[in-house]
């Protein structure tokens, strides 16, 4: 894995201003366990870190993915810069290693994403609204759902836009609170952690956030996926 987090630093250096590395606050920093129909099959780490004033800040989002899939190994070095207190991407970048290696990038001018694509089949280019409303979750990013923190609050149904650049799309869901429910984190019991549904097309998951909005775990039903957060720490 250290090649793969060698990259993530790479691409946060590239995000991150210069003068900044002293203001560096850490809003969130673990790791998630991977399951597939009910089988572990890897391990993310990630850091959110804030600079600055959350109302003006920044906030820059980074991790590794390891999976071991029955078609090989993949790897993801995401690294996010967001900003504000409704955490607007202004530029992503992903790497993919292993069976699928790809290297996408996406800058926001204004009311667009524009997704820049390379892997061994060549370079593509791709734009997709973005303005309010709009979310970057990338697939198989677990953190990235830290992003729907600005709309946890905003009453029993918030409807989004949700650009995925792995997969190439952009769908209308629907987020809604569920309710509260026990939940168990690294052996220590949440009692009201508060269950999110995120519906629409063939990836409606739920999402469990505490009162902090950490992200505790996450199902996606119709692909056998889940994630559980490893510590409270």
């Amino acid at each position: 894995m250290k090649h793969r987090t060698l990259a993530t630093t790479t691409l946060l250096l590239t995000l991150l201003p210069l003068g900044a590395y002293g203001q560096n606050v850490v809003v969130d920093e673990n790791a998630f366990r991977i399951y597939l129909n009910g089988e572990e099959v890897g391990r993310e780490e990630f850091s959110i870190r804030q600079i600055g004033p959350s109302q003006q800040g920044r906030f820059f989002l980074t991790g590794t993915v390891d999976l071991e899939l029955a078609t090989g190994a993949i790897g993801l070095a995401p690294a996010m810069d967001v900003q504000g207190a409704t955490l607007d991407v202004s530029e992503y970048q992903i790497r993919v290693t292993g069976t699928e290696a790809t290297d996408i990038s996406v800058r926001v001018p204004g009311d667009r994403y524009l997704v820049r694509t390379v892997s061994a089949s060549g370079e593509q280019l791709r734009e997709f609204r973005a303005g309010p409303g709009s979310i970057l979750l990338d697939q198989g990013v677990v953190h990235h759902h830290y992003l729907l923190n600005p709309f946890l609050e905003n009453g029993p149904a918030v409807s989004l836009s949700i650009l995925a650049p792995r997969g190439g799309q952009q769908s209308r869901m629907t987020l809604s609170l569920v309710g509260r429910e026990e939940i168990r984190v690294g052996g220590i019991l949440v009692p009201d952690a508060r269950r999110f549904h995120l519906e629409g097309g063939n990836s409606s998951r739920d999402i469990w956030f505490d009162n902090q909005g950490r992200i505790l775990r996450l199902e996606i039903p119709s692909q056998g996926y889940t994630a559980e957060r490893e510590s409270l720490g």
